[in-house]
């Protein structure tokens, strides 16, 4: 028998929860369409009852149902296509080779020891997605290599210089994706987990989420004002109080819903034009990121001639013993001589060089030395490690050729947003380039497109401000100097050509003064004569 984690059982209930609860939605809006063609238009406004003495509305029914249909039928568009995209495509990241490792080990120890009672295991509660889909997604998601992040020229990392690890899915977290624990796995751009929709609204389903809550509020409303329009006129015409329980309903129903849609459209619009997430927003004006940025060939040089210091940099690929100390530090059993674990770096870097046999020490990846140190060189005040304390790590040889690309580690001032583009950039990023990718769903958004080499997600003003204080932007730092009070050739070029022109400009005026002074005296000579 298995027991439950702690925190399992709530995961669980809100996995139940997410298989239900679009049941229960779709329940309510075939009883609100029943209510209000049936009862209202129909036998209200079309056939209304003798006793009320009232002459029939067809046209305002027909024109009351013709609304309703038509926002029903794009309401429901929106919702199939968000329900598909959660169920196939959820945007997620591809495990790590070892979590099929570790999975491996756990099933050999449970059948070894079969009367133990083991923990249960994420698969259980993976969310709702079938078993056959998400294999598919596995397959689907090879594609996106996330250790490959050191290929792109700016991405998010730590203060180290390292991406986050995920210590469950044992894979580097790409930039803004964020673990899942109700689905056990990492979501790229993850926004939240929404049972109203059967899951999880990440990037992939965030526009198709917006579009869904905007025509549903509209729906409701719609039907809100229609109700209480028509409840308000039943209750004057007829003999004593009209008192009809599916009216009163649907009066309830369209309120509520409408409230929950156009609130959860109104703060997802918002954070679509901030370019943050529910998860980022909660430490959106304080948070502190730290980039990554790649500095080409010809700033690395100009950063070794001038002897900066205030710089930290960190090169790439990393060693592949070093992707073993992070496996381990982050739970992997590697201590077993049956088990071999799986180095990612050496995988994604099959070309990396052969590096010594030695011990790792964690604070050595990073430098604040003018030439980027050697990957495995102990940082200044940091105590050499030793065999004892770290174990020696044996890699297998490899070629010797690859391309090693340097970066500076920056930090952003605290609530700077690097992906911030301008409010209506951000908007079109999430919600398409045209009024119609704006308001239907037949097209995915353009956040999914992660095909730019400079960074996975757009990047914004933050960046070349944190680019132009380092002194790196462009090539064209004046490196002299170095750090906040670097100054750049672009800079001083504008200010010479500024004071170019105001020299011009004085000499012009001293020019004019001197011809009308001259003029003055010639006319004053004339005079006298």
């Amino acid at each position: 028998m298995k027991t439950m984690r702690p925190g399992e059982t709530n995961k669980r209930g809100n996995v139940v929860t997410a298989r239900i609860v679009p049941v229960f939605l779709l329940g309510i809006i075939g009883y609100t369409s029943w209510v209000l063609t049936d009862l209202v238009c129909v036998k209200y406004l079309i056939h209304p009852e003798q006793s009320l003495l009232v002459r029939r509305e067809t046209g305002s029914a027909i024109a009351i149902l013709v609304i309703f249909y038509l926002l029903l039928l794009v309401a429901l568009a929106c919702f199939g296509r968000l329900i598909q995209t959660i169920l196939t495509n959820p945007g997620l990241v591809p495990r790590g080779e070892q979590y099929w490792i570790e999975k491996e080990r756990r099933r050999r120890k449970e059948k070894s020891a079969p009367h133990k009672e083991e923990a249960l295991e994420y698969d259980s509660t993976e969310g709702y997605t079938p078993r056959h889909l998400r294999r598919q997604q596995d397959k689907e998601a090879q594609g996106f290599r996330a250790q490959d992040f050191w290929h792109r020229d700016v991405f998010v990392c730590g203060w180290d210089g390292r991406p986050p690890f995920c210590s469950t899915c044992y894979n580097y977290k790409p930039d803004r994706a964020h673990h899942c624990s109700e689905l056990g796995r990492c979501v790229l751009k993850m926004d939240h987990f929404c049972p109203w929709v059967g899951g999880i609204v990440s990037e992939t389903s965030f526009k198709y989420f917006i579009q869904f809550t905007f025509w549903a509020a509209l729906l409701c409303l719609h039907t809100l004002v229609v109700m209480a329009y028509y409840f308000a006129r039943r209750r004057s015409e007829g003999p004593g109080n009209f008192v009809n329980v599916h009216w009163i309903l649907t009066l309830i129903f369209a309120g509520l819903f409408f409230i929950f849609a156009g609130g959860m459209c109104g703060s997802s619009l918002q954070f679509a034009f901030l370019n943050s997430t529910t998860i980022e927003n909660f430490t959106r004006k304080t948070k502190i990121w730290y980039l990554a940025v790649y500095l080409p060939p010809r700033i690395l040089d100009n950063c070794q001639k001038s002897n900066r210091t205030d710089l930290r940099m960190i090169t790439y690929p990393r060693p592949p013993e070093e992707q073993f100390e992070i496996l381990k530090q982050h739970g992997a059993n590697t201590g077993e001589p049956e088990q071999k674990v799986a180095v990612q770096a050496g995988n994604a870097n099959a070309s990396a060089p052969t590096p010594p046999q030695r011990t790792y020490d964690p604070q050595s990846t990073t430098t604040s030395s003018p030439v980027p140190a050697a990957p495995l060189q102990e940082a200044p005040n940091t105590p050499p490690s030793t065999s004892e304390s770290q174990p020696t790590i044996s890699v297998p040889a490899m070629p010797s050729k690859v391309e090693t690309r340097v970066f500076a580690i920056l930090e952003s001032p605290p609530g700077g947003n690097p992906f911030d583009i301008g409010a209506w950039g951000n908007f079109r990023e999430v919600m398409g380039y045209t009024v119609f990718d704006w308001f239907f769903p037949l097209r995915s958004s353009p956040l999914t497109d992660h095909s730019d080499p400079e960074s996975m997600y757009k990047v914004g003003s933050v960046v070349k401000r944190m680019k132009r204080k380092a002194g790196i932007e462009d090539g064209e730092a004046d490196l002299e100097h170095g750090g906040e009070g670097a100054d750049t050739t672009g800079e001083k070029r504008k200010r010479k050509t500024r004071g170019l022109e105001s020299g011009s400009r004085q000499e012009r005026r001293k020019t004019t003064k001197r011809r009308h002074s001259h003029s003055a005296s010639d006319g004053g000579s004339q005079v006298n004569h």
